[in-house]
């Protein structure tokens, strides 16, 4: 991985805590499944990015 992509989510972990963090990752992925659904007709990715939200969801992290 690239080192700055790393700090970068860092300094966002840092700034917003893990837990808002992962919560704005199972939205991006709710909204991806969304757009692929919407936009390209791919139920095939949407439900990947669907279950990739729900195991997201399952974190229970308060950090």
């Amino acid at each position: 991985m690239h080192k700055e992509y790393i700090e970068v989510l860092e300094a966002l972990i840092d700034k917003l805590t893990l837990s808002t963090v992962l919560e704005m990752l199972e939205r991006i992925c709710h909204k991806k499944a969304e757009n692929l659904r919407e936009h390209w007709q791919d139920e095939a990715s949407a439900k990947l990015w669907e279950k990739a939200a729900r195991q997201v969801e399952q974190l229970d992290i308060d950090i």
